[in-house]
Formats: structure tokens, C-alpha cells, sequence
């Protein structure tokens, strides 16, 4: 996520006498601000955004965001978290988005006609998602845990809802989004019948967006888990006090490939979390399953997950880089490597590159000749072409040949617009290793 700025508008007067706003003439405002309380401001404005002269034809084409350095001007009032209208530089409008002048990204589009943006526009968002994932298969009598809103792939920016069962959990990362939560939890009342909504708007980014974060119980019954079935897997997960929405979506079609791939194997599992690859590969067939992760309460709820689908894990609280510098030579016939992000910013790619090159290296010198090593990036400031050159230099410094016979991302519940490579950001290869 691009830092974000504070700026206050010198306010000019153009030829047709509407006020507007030039971005390149903004001083800084001071650092000192309160920050909107939820539901605050939020109006459907009557505002226009141009952009500067030749800025407009990724926008044309589908790309979502616009950055500050593509604005040319504002014209009309526009609070942040309004909906303004976006026009490329001769006045043709491209369509309609929240608008945030604290942001390096100020408008994120969210419709492309001139539609009012209400609680009819959400409730048909939602509905449109809906559909979208039924035509997917989704949910089904296996899998009840999947991903409704996908932010920008279902024209909603910085909207994540996941659904578990009977509850539903939003994550929100916009002030726009935050500002129509009560329209947005009508509109999944109505589309899901769940009997809970539960909502989680991580700290870092409300702080840059300009909102009070809040990880509560928005609607219905308070509950501290809920579950569901993954795949016929049973899972239980906490929305509230768990990581993103409480379980890692985007893995689960390669969580059914490890599975596939488990039958005879001694797997390894690295940063586990709910421990669902272990899962597939213990109901796969795995001759053994060991399942690190550095956290106790992450151990603990592996163990229950392992109780609940009656098979075996060997859950090992340890961190992943002292394990595997540990742990026996060659001694694994699957490895899942899933860490966090290691590059949160630009700033990061150095150590992560080293990060990811050191940890893979380490996994591969754990990989048994004719292993299958599953390597994972979530990194979005590191593209799948340089993932790749990462794992090839480890491979080197591990000594191994390995070679790539599947490239994976996120599951088929989180579309995105063509072109729209910054939501790009889970890389999987899955490779032979000689």
C-alpha cells in the first residue's frame, strides 16, 4: 500500500466559474487532524475529477484506480469518502468512484456509468457478486467458506467479504466503503440471510484512509467462531481476533492441489496458520504431516482442526526459518512454503528478496530427491517474473535443480479487472525438485 498524504486545495476559479481544485499547486496540510467518525460525510456528489492530458486511457480500459499525479483538477465540492464523477481531460466521463484527497490513489472507480451511487447500487453489487460465484459452484454442499466481494474484481473498492457458513465478515480498507456500512450490511442481510456480519478494518488502513478502524459485531448474534466446510474439510475460524477475515481464502483451489499431490508423502507444512494444506494432505493420503507455525494459539487450533476431520498432524510450534535450519536433510517428499508478506512497501524488496531466496533455499535442502516444493509470495511489490528469479536463486544456493510444472494465484472466487496487475499479488509455483 503507497503511503499516503494529507493535503489541503488552493481553491481557483475556472472560466465556467466553478470552483476547482489543481492538484500540483497543494501545500501540505498539518499533521495534527481528527479523524471522521464512521458514517460521517459519504455524499453522492456532483463533483468532477479531471484527468491531466494523456492520463485517461488506462482508465478507458478497465484499470480501476486513479493516482494523484494523473489529476489534473476538481471541479465542484468534493468532501473525502464523496462519490465524484471522473472525466478524462476533454470532459468525456469515464465513470463514477470514491473520492479521498488524503490519498495517493484519490478516486477508485466503482462504476462505470453515471448511476447514483445508493442502496439500490449496493444492493445490486452484491447481487451481481452473488451470482458470480454461483455460476462458480460456489457455495456447495462441500465448500460453505468462500469469497462474496472481492474489493475491486466486484466494483467495490476496498470491500473484502468472506462467507463462513452462516456468518459473513467485511473487511474494510476505504474510507468511502466505511462511510455506507449500514447500506452495504442491508444489502448482505438481504442477498444471504446470515445470521451474523462481522467486521474487521485493519488499523493501517483506516489510519492512512482517514477512519476510525473497528473489529466488531455488526449485525446479529456475537459469536467468538465461526465454520464451515472447506472442501469437505470442517473449519473453524475467528473472525475477530484471527488474520485477514480469520482463514486465508485465496489458497484454497492449491490447498486441494497439495492434497492431490499428498498420497505416500512426508509433508511438511511451513507457516500453517489454520493448518488447512495439512489437512488436504493428511485426507490425501500422506504418510506423515508435520505443521509449523510460530504461534501457539495457530498450534492449538491446528490440533482441533486435525480432531474435527479425524486425522493425523504433528503441529510444531517453532519459527519456520529455525525449523527447517534444524530439521533432518532431504527428509520431506511435499513441502507448502506460505509465508506473510515480506514486502509490505518498496522500501522492503531488498530483504525480502533475501527473505524469500533464504527461505526457499532452506526448504529445498529439506526436500527429498523427486520432492514437490509448493512456494508462495503475497507479496504485491514482488511481480511473478522476479518470485521466479527469487526460487532460481535459491535453487543455486541450495545446490538442487528444480523445475516448474504448475503456476498458481488466488481462487476463482477473487476476480479483477484485465490490466489490473496491483491486485496481482499471490504468486504460487509448484515445483520439481531433483
Amino acid at each position: 500500500m503507497k503511503t499516503n498524504r494529507t493535503r489541503e486545495a488552493i481553491v481557483n476559479v475556472t472560466p465556467s466559474g466553478r470552483r476547482s481544485h489543481r492538484r500540483g499547486d497543494r501545500p501540505r496540510a498539518a499533521t495534527a487532524r481528527t479523524l471522521p467518525s464512521v458514517g460521517e460525510g459519504g455524499r453522492d456528489s456532483a463533483a468532477r475529477v479531471f484527468l491531466r492530458q494523456g492520463r485517461s486511457r488506462p482508465l478507458w480500459f478497465g484499470h480501476p484506480w486513479v493516482y494523484e499525479n494523473a489529476i489534473d483538477r476538481v471541479e465542484g465540492e468534493a468532501g473525502p469518502g464523496d462519490v465524484v464523477s471522473l472525466t478524462d481531460h476533454d470532459g468525456r466521463l469515464i465513470g463514477r468512484g470514491f473520492y479521498n484527497p488524503r490519498s495517493q490513489i484519490p478516486v477508485r472507480l466503482c462504476t462505470r456509468g453515471d448511476a447514483p451511487v445508493d442502496a439500490a447500487f449496493f444492493r445490486a453489487r452484491i447481487a451481481a457478486a452473488r451470482a458470480l460465484r454461483v455460476r462458480l459452484g460456489l457455495p456447495s454442499a462441500a465448500t460453505t467458506i468462500y469469497r462474496l466481494i472481492n474489493s475491486e474484481g466486484d466494483d467495490l473498492p476496498g470491500l473484502i467479504v468472506d462467507v463462513f457458513g452462516d456468518a459473513a465478515v467485511a473487511q474494510i480498507t476505504t474510507l468511502g466503503i466505511a462511510q455506507r456500512k449500514a447500506e452495504i450490511y442491508d444489502a448482505l442481510e438481504a442477498e444471504l440471510g446470515v445470521r451474523a456480519i462481522f467486521e474487521s478494518s485493519p488499523a493501517g488502513y483506516a489510519e492512512l484512509e482517514g477512519f476510525v478502524a473497528a473489529s466488531r459485531v455488526a449485525r446479529g448474534e456475537s459469536r467468538p467462531t465461526v465454520g464451515g466446510v472447506e472442501d469437505g474439510i470442517r473449519l473453524e475460524v475467528e473472525p475477530l481476533s484471527g488474520q485477514k477475515t480469520g482463514m486465508f481464502i485465496d489458497q484454497r483451489e492449491t490447498r486441494v492441489r497439495v492434497g492431490q499431490l499428498a498420497r505416500g508423502a512426508r509433508v511438511l507444512d511451513c507457516y500453517a496458520y489454520a493448518g488447512g494444506f495439512g489437512l488436504q494432505a493428511a485426507r490425501g493420503g500422506a504418510a506423515s504431516v508435520v505443521a509449523v507455525d510460530s504461534s501457539a494459539r495457530a498450534i492449538a487450533r491446528i490440533e482441533s482442526h486435525a480432531t474435527a476431520n479425524g486425522v493425523t498432524i504433528e503441529a510444531v510450534e517453532a519459527d519456520a526459518f529455525r525449523f527447517l535450519e534444524t530439521t533432518t536433510p532431504r527428509s520431506f517428499d511435499l513441502l507448502v512454503i506460505d509465508p506473510p508478506k515480506f514486502a509490505r512497501a518498496m522500501k522492503d524488496l531488498e530483504a525480502a528478496r533475501k527473505g524469500y531466496e533464504r527461505l526457499n533455499a532452506l526448504a529445498l535442502g529439506a526436500a527429498a530427491p523427486g520432492a514437490v516444493l509448493v512456494t508462495c509470495s503475497c507479496s504485491q511489490n514482488v511481480d511473478a517474473e522476479s518470485f521466479e528469479r527469487i526460487v532460481a536463486a535459491a535453487a543455486k544456493q541450495a545446490g538442487r535443480r528444480v523445475r516448474v510444472f504448475e503456476r498458481r494465484g488466488p481462487a476463482v472466487d477473487h476476480p479483477l479487472p484485465p490490466g489490473f496487475t496491483e491486485g496481482q499479488y499471490l504468486k504460487v509455483l509448484l515445483l520439481y525438485v531433483d
